[in-house]
């Protein structure tokens, strides 16, 4: 009698993670040193250090407890990244590895895996942010506390950071009209987020997939430059942002359904004839942009600015989130925003 063996192959996870290295801020760990010209040694260690180490664990420990099949996505899964091996009793394991990217994308539309998704972004929030920082290139100088007296003052006009590239100087006067209007930009809109959040500096290509398939070309072209605000750990994802605001009207419209079927059968009726429409009419203007909001639309983000309370109460205090804004925008390093943008297209043609 022959017996015939067969592999059962089951997937795990092995992914963990840990805080990525930034060498400028651990020199200014070991130098105690501080981030001339935005942060003190002291803010330093909390926002990025203390924090940063705490995202990790709250995410590993998440991603520990969580079952495998709730992580399981075979379109994120990168071939690259998965092995499979025989633990000796003709059981075969895929273990996964995943980035952090694909953590993000994954949990996403899932509500039970929330605080995993809640960590990630985070995490790859205060590393894009660190990351386009850089110290200023002066003499120590203290930061003081701003008082009550600022909220009389004039907001600064002067500054000295521009970009070096000329390329990029040309895309954002294209895009915002000049370096001043865009600072403005940022600071203003920076100011009107209330608690945690980020902005961002992004590259938007507003042509169509589906209208660029019927030319010669095959990816979308970004011609313009855009700000756009995310809260509490949001971040530019253009996979999240497509179908949003169909999903939402689709809750929307199953709450008021369950509200008819609590009403008299005759009311729920005529109501319901009232506001169908015929098939052969054409949609509304509504349904046209819940269908295609986002649609094919692709964002690029190459900065992004944490403006959340956390950022400026250690050195600045209460009072201080304008003079915080300020110091930031001359800290930009807007070689790694170049590096960052896509290329630019100056096609003006929009669909």
């Amino acid at each position: 009698m022959i017996r015939r063996s067969s592999l059962i192959f089951t997937r795990s996870i092995s992914t963990s993670f840990s805080l990525p290295v930034n060498k400028t801020l651990e020199i200014l760990k070991a130098t105690n040193a501080n981030f001339e010209g935005l942060f003190t040694n002291n803010a330093i260690n909390q926002l990025w250090f203390q924090r940063g180490q705490q995202l990790v664990q709250n995410l590993n420990q998440h991603l520990a407890q969580t079952n495998n099949g709730l992580l399981s996505d075979s379109n994120n899964i990168n071939n690259n990244t998965s092995s499979t091996s025989d633990n000796g009793n003709g059981d075969g394991e895929n273990v996964v590895n995943y980035s952090l990217n694909e953590i993000i994308s994954i949990t996403m539309n899932k509500p039970e895996l929330f605080h995993i998704h809640k960590n990630a972004t985070n995490l790859y929030n205060l590393q894009f942010f660190f990351e386009n920082i850089r110290q200023l290139e002066q003499q120590p100088q203290e930061i003081i506390p701003s008082g009550s007296e600022v909220l009389l003052q004039t907001p600064k006009d002067q500054f000295k950071n521009v970009p070096s590239d000329k390329e990029l100087v040309d895309w954002i006067e294209h895009s915002f009209g000049s370096i001043q209007e865009l600072r403005n930009l940022i600071i203003n809109s920076a100011k009107g987020i209330k608690g945690d959040g980020t902005v961002w500096l992004v590259a938007e290509s507003t042509m169509s997939e589906n209208y660029l398939s019927k030319s010669n070309f095959s990816s979308p072209l970004f011609h313009n430059l855009a700000i756009v605000n995310t809260y509490n750990g949001g971040r530019i994802d253009d996979s999240e942002r497509s179908g949003q605001l169909r999903r939402m009207k689709s809750v929307l419209q199953q709450q008021q359904e369950q509200n008819e079927e609590e009403q008299d059968k005759s009311t729920e009726n005529k109501q319901k004839h009232n506001n169908s429409t015929s098939e052969f009419e054409l949609g509304s203007v509504e349904q046209a942009e819940l269908e295609t909001a986002f649609h094919n639309k692709r964002l690029v983000p190459a900065l992004a600015i944490d403006v959340s309370p956390r950022n400026y109460l250690i050195d600045y205090g209460a009072y201080g989130k304008q003079q915080y804004l300020e110091n930031v925008w001359e800290c930009i390093d807007w070689d790694i925003v170049s590096r960052r943008l896509p290329p630019r297209s100056k096609q003006v043609i929009t669909v």
